[in-house]
């Protein structure tokens, strides 16, 4: 991988999201920014840490009219350091574009592992909350969803899968105008409304996502009847930049 793919040299957009857990607003810092490297094209850097200890995980990722075409992901916990590696690998010359097979490598206990995943259907998702205004714009047009290639980080104990390749299937379906969901005027104009079924813990969702492809807002109760709100703050956003995506 070429590092100065993923070195960012202009920054075009920016902002924050906001955790709160039934109106408790929680010790998450989910941070981005968007803009681009030195060959020109659109790069997007997202960092969420938890608690004191600054332990999280931090995304870079290459990006194409929305769709992730490569990305490098960095764990960092009390135990150690876990970085894996993502990319569409299109044939010969010829532009990445969503169908084609995606390469992974992560380091592992064992050493640096490595595995293809095949394309068809299926969508490169850098896991962080930035990426899934694009994702939902591209779910709502498949009638029955997709399956998303992510890094896993369900149990960070299970060393071995840390950050390898984990499919799962999504869906999303926009909601009409008219839907009654407590808050969406609150969010700016203009915002489309998407029911999302993501993984088990992520159920029943509501997601808000403005004109330009941004997540504003996302809603989901948890398997304990608590909900659960992340909210865009503190946004930046250069007149040179239209759409995310």
């Amino acid at each position: 991988m070429d590092e100065n793919l993923m070195r960012m040299t202009a920054t075009l957009a920016q902002g924050r999201y906001q955790y709160s857990c039934d109106g408790r607003i929680m010790p998450v810092q989910d941070d981005w920014q968007l803009g681009r490297n030195a060959s020109g094209q659109q790069l997007l850097v997202s960092r969420r840490h938890v608690g004191e200890q600054g332990n999280g995980i931090e995304v870079r990722a290459l990006m194409d009219t929305g769709l992730v075409t490569e990305s490098r992901v960095t764990w960092r916990d009390e135990v150690d350091e876990v970085n894996a590696h993502y990319r569409l690998a299109p044939q010969s010359e010829k532009r990445p574009a969503m169908g084609d097979p995606i390469e992974a490598e992560w380091t592992g206990p064992n050493g640096l592992q490595r595995s293809i995943v095949e394309g068809d259907n299926r969508l490169l998702f850098p896991l962080m909350r930035i990426f899934m205004g694009p994702l939902l714009l591209r779910l709502c047009d498949m009638e029955f969803g997709c399956e998303v290639v992510a890094p896993d980080i369900v149990d960070p104990s299970q060393r071995g899968k840390l950050l390898a390749p984990r499919v799962s299937h999504r869906r999303a379906a926009m909601m009409p105008g008219d839907a009654n969901i407590q808050g969406v005027h609150d969010l700016g104009e203009d915002i489309a409304v998407f029911s999302y079924q993501g993984d088990e813990a992520e159920r029943d969702a509501h997601c808000f996502v403005d004109p330009r492809g941004l997540l504003v807002g996302y809603d989901w109760p948890s398997s304990t009847g608590r909900l659960w709100q992340v909210r865009l703050k503190d946004l930046e956003w250069s007149p040179q930049l239209r759409v995310l995506a």
